[in-house]
């Protein structure tokens, strides 16, 4: 059994994930591990990779062939290993996850470390065919999140892929270092959070439009001087209230700091409640620098300044 660190294995018991019996969890994760690599056989699948292949060798053997050529030999070749529609669909969501991760904690560099998991490209899209000129196609761990998310993706079709997704498994993946065990309890997370992405759900409760407003509520309850303020400048909760929700603050702080917040977020098992009174936190900490700001500088402090997460706390 993988050793796991003793947030790793607090996390995983947050969130429900690891049996409370210690006898049975040894066979639970061998189980878990064997459930996702049958999804990886079902979901990137034989004729991914020998379309992936047979494009990357073309693609190799033929440098001066112009795009219009190689799209048509890119349609052949898909349309004589599997339906059309169904790889274009495919590709779009792979393509839509590749983008959005390389933004990811872009300033960890063990993010763009080459890892040793098992992992076959298969789809060749422009991201690849830019890290292939790089000399660079080895699998880091970027590659493992987007597999991940993908898999993901298939599995709910109704979500598929939002961005901000990605930001909510990158920390979970960096503290359990182990794919299978990051996917199930991304599945977790997401249980509780996933309104959020679903944009029929905007106006409900746990859409992202209602928790904005209750965000919103809240804000304007304790600290009604500052939100006035705030709001004569221009800036309105939304403005920055979305991108602290929806990554639940895993694009404010630094890497141990999101830690600590995700720490208390998954013990208090309503993640979204705490993390909007940890906004409201944020807020009466950083009031003393916002109250006399203009709009420019009020609005760097609120989405760039550095943030002492300790002394948030003390606000809550």
């Amino acid at each position: 059994m993988q050793q796991y660190s003793p947030r790793a294995i607090i996390w995983m018991t947050y969130l429900n994930y690891l049996p409370q019996d210690q006898t049975q969890q040894l066979s639970f994760l061998k189980k878990q591990q064997q459930l996702y690599y049958s999804y990886i056989d079902e979901f990137i699948n034989y004729e991914l990779l020998e379309i992936f292949n047979i494009l990357d060798n073309i693609d190799s053997d033929q440098n001066s062939l112009s795009f219009s050529s190689f799209q048509t030999i890119q349609t052949q070749v898909i349309n004589s290993c599997m339906d059309y529609n169904e790889y274009i669909q495919n590709e779009q969501l792979y393509e839509m996850i590749e983008k959005d991760v390389p933004r990811t904690l872009s300033k960890q560099s063990i993010m763009k470390e080459q890892t040793n998991a098992r992992f076959s490209q298969y789809f060749f899209t422009d991201q690849y065919k830019r890290r292939k000129l790089q000399n660079n196609t080895l699998p880091i761990h970027q590659d493992i999140l987007i597999r991940i998310l993908y898999i993901y993706g298939k599995l709910n079709p109704a979500i598929k892929y939002m961005q901000g997704m990605s930001d909510l498994l990158a920390p979970l993946y960096l503290i359990i270092k182990n794919e299978a065990d990051t996917f199930f309890c991304f599945t977790k997370i997401m249980a509780q959070l996933k309104d959020a992405y679903i944009s029929t759900l905007d106006f409900t409760n746990t859409g992202i439009r209602g928790l904005l407003l209750n965000f919103e509520t809240q804000f304007k309850l304790k600290e009604p001087n500052l939100f006035k303020y705030l709001y004569n400048l221009g800036i309105h909760p939304y403005m920055y209230g979305y991108r602290w929700i929806i990554t639940c603050m895993s694009r404010e702080f630094y890497l141990d700091q999101i830690y600590q917040i995700w720490d208390l977020m998954l013990h208090n098992r309503n993640m979204h409640d705490f993390i909007i009174k940890f906004a409201i936190a944020i807020l009466k900490y950083l009031k003393p620098q916002l109250i006399e700001a203009d709009f420019k500088l009020a609005f760097d402090i609120l989405m760039n300044s550095e943030k002492d997460v300790l002394q948030i706390l003390n606000f809550m």
